[in-house]
């Protein structure tokens, strides 16, 4: 197990889900709530998580939480913390548990409702009071929510997902072992590692300047170029499914950077129709990169590099296409839908989506500025 800070303590290795009782001993959690959901105590994960943690102190569990995680789903995750009188959160799953579990111990701490805490209002401004220790624990190598500062979150005031963002939402401990990915199917082995990639590509896109988060972002490019087909097909493959977390984490870190406009789409059609993000996110990519192309053509020649395609000698376009191809290509290998027929979009509520994708706050560091009209033309050509 390696052990490194950026910017929060990160254990990752095989066999890193070993840390967890020390880890909190560390952070004086005496009785922990563990944040996961239905599915991954059905399939046994979570149990034998636990049991390889050796863990033995007294927990509650709480696993009422959403794919696309609600503002109820943190009001009862407060009301079972409050009810077993714990101390810290150990969040054990995917992107939304761990989101699920940032949003429980904001709560638990703070006055709702969750739109006061989001980013386009200045919401850690607002996060004044200390919050419970949490340790994230992922079982999947996508979201990176595992090394992010905020969680996205269903609210209820006007049912848009939001971003909830502040340095104190920064897990106190990240515990990432490429061993509890090991059994994820590779439907979900392909959407997670999608996200992943589309954290890395808009990242890098984005105008922003910040020259850390891009060398970041085009290790997590190569990492996937070179791992997530494998992780894919031969879901034992460990050295593939620590690229793939390492991946993740990259793009977690990256968040700072900002995303574009896939990620306004998503995050709008997930609120509204529900549906796997990765996979969402997937399926909008290639279109999104021909919308931006214009805008950052250059930006396609490193990336392009870094997922191994051979582009010496050939001009800016040409790596844009090619990079472009190698997205639609990649779609295709891991059998990713191709448009979202399966959301059954109403097209006569579209105007009512459009305003969703504007309200969210990724399309503001796009690498092209997008308009209403836009949107409408990246929905339809979807649909």
């Amino acid at each position: 197990m390696d052990t490194f800070v950026f910017p929060n303590l990160v254990h990752f290795g095989a066999g890193a889900i070993s840390s967890l009782v020390d880890g909190l001993a560390s952070l004086k959690v005496e009785k922990p709530l563990i944040v996961t959901d239905q599915g991954l105590v059905d399939c046994g994960l979570l149990k034998s998580a636990i049991e390889s943690a050796k863990l033995e102190c007294p927990h509650s569990l709480f696993t009422n939480v959403d794919a696309n995680p609600t503002e109820a789903n943190v009001r009862a995750g407060v009301k079972a913390f409050r009810a077993g009188e714990c101390d810290g959160v150990v969040g054990i799953g995917g992107g939304s548990v761990l989101d699920a579990a940032k949003g429980i111990r904001l709560l638990a701490t703070h006055e709702g409702p969750l739109a006061q805490y989001g980013i386009l209002v200045k919401g850690w401004e607002k996060m004044t009071h200390p919050m419970p220790e949490m340790i994230a624990i992922p079982t999947t190598a996508g979201t990176g929510s595992e090394v992010a500062r905020g969680a996205l979150l269903i609210e209820e005031t006007n049912g848009v997902k939001i971003a909830v963002v502040g340095p104190k939402l920064f897990p106190s401990l990240s515990i990432c072992d490429p061993e509890l990915t090991i059994n994820l199917p590779p439907f979900l082995t392909a959407g997670t590692g999608m996200d992943a990639l589309t954290h890395c590509v808009e990242e890098y896109l984005s105008p922003k300047f910040n020259p850390v988060i891009e060398g970041l972002a085009l290790e997590g490019i190569r990492r996937c170029a070179a791992s997530l087909k494998i992780a894919y097909a031969q879901g034992t493959n460990l050295e593939a499914r620590s690229d793939m977390m390492v991946a993740a984490l990259l793009g977690g870190m990256g968040f700072a950077k900002g995303l574009g406009v896939v990620h306004s789409l998503s995050h709008a059609i997930g609120a509204m129709h529900g549906g796997h993000h990765g996979t969402l996110n997937a399926i909008l990519l290639p279109a999104s990169l021909e919308f931006n192309q214009s805008h950052c053509l250059g930006k396609f020649r490193p990336m392009a590099q870094a997922a191994g395609i051979p582009v010496e000698g050939e001009t800016d376009e040409h790596c844009a296409d090619a990079f472009i191809q190698f997205i639609r290509e990649l779609n295709t290998t891991l059998k990713m839908p191709s448009n979202l027929k399966d959301w059954e979009i109403d097209v006569s509520k579209l105007d009512e989506l459009i305003e969703l994708c504007q309200a969210d706050h990724c399309h503001l560091t796009n690498a092209r500025p997008v308009t209403k009209e836009d949107f409408r033309n990246q929905l339809l050509e979807h649909l």
